[in-house]
């Protein structure tokens, strides 16, 4: 590898769990941390009541506010040497906003992500996390976020949906043409990787071997 630091992102749909794994995988491996905006994004609240009038301004807010994350994260760490845990990848944005926008409206925005995807760092390794759509929306419930609360189970089920199809291995080379990352895909309705010592063991043992497998380095 060149002396670029590993970055490795986390995907999935909402409430699968990328956050707390990040923590975990960040913790054991001392990289840097990088978590995405939310809670910040002021069109969010209103999203989830009138999907349709606002999607397009908090895709728009998500898109650019990622942007520039990834450009500093790449500045500010891995040019110097430094691994990078996200918990999240910005393809997430095509996958969010293909369900949230009309047919012109999501051309236009794919149009906009293509400018700029090109010259932003794309991961090593993607973590691909899964999960059943009742687990999913017990999660949801379980962290109580107020923009949350009125979480529509149609919308889940269309997140997963979305997110099996761009991390199928068919489509992989088309939707990574820049490079193509190595995909852990983990199904983790079972798993607790917070409180069970042995499924965190499962994950960093899975991408230990990944980042290895690179020629990165890694702390223990």
């Amino acid at each position: 590898m060149s002396n670029k630091g590993v970055f490795i992102a986390i995907e999935g749909p909402i409430g699968v769990g990328k956050t707390t794994l990040a923590n975990i995988l960040n913790n054991h491996f001392n990289y840097t941390l990088l978590r995405e905006i939310v809670e910040e994004n002021p069109f969010l609240s209103k999203f989830y009541t009138d999907i349709k009038e606002y999607a397009l301004q908090t895709e728009a807010f998500f898109l650019f506010n990622r942007i520039k994350q990834l450009e500093d994260t790449q500045n500010d760490f891995l040019n110097k040497g430094m691994g990078v845990v996200s918990d999240y990848h910005i393809i997430k944005n095509l996958i969010f906003a293909g369900i949230t926008l009309d047919k012109m409206q999501f051309y236009k925005y794919k149009q906009m992500y293509n400018i700029f995807i090109n010259d932003l760092p794309q991961p090593d390794i993607i973590i691909y996390l899964n999960s059943k759509t009742d687990v999913l929306m017990n999660r949801i419930a379980m962290r109580d976020r107020s923009f949350e609360r009125q979480m529509d189970r149609n919308y889940i089920d269309e997140l997963r949906s979305e997110y099996k199809y761009y991390f199928n291995p068919l489509s992989i080379k088309h939707n990574f043409i820049s490079k193509e990352p190595i995909i852990l895909e983990i199904d983790n309705s079972n798993l607790d990787f917070l409180n069970s010592e042995t499924d965190r063991n499962f994950i960093i043992k899975k991408v230990e071997d990944a980042i290895n497998s690179l020629g990165g380095q890694y702390n223990v």
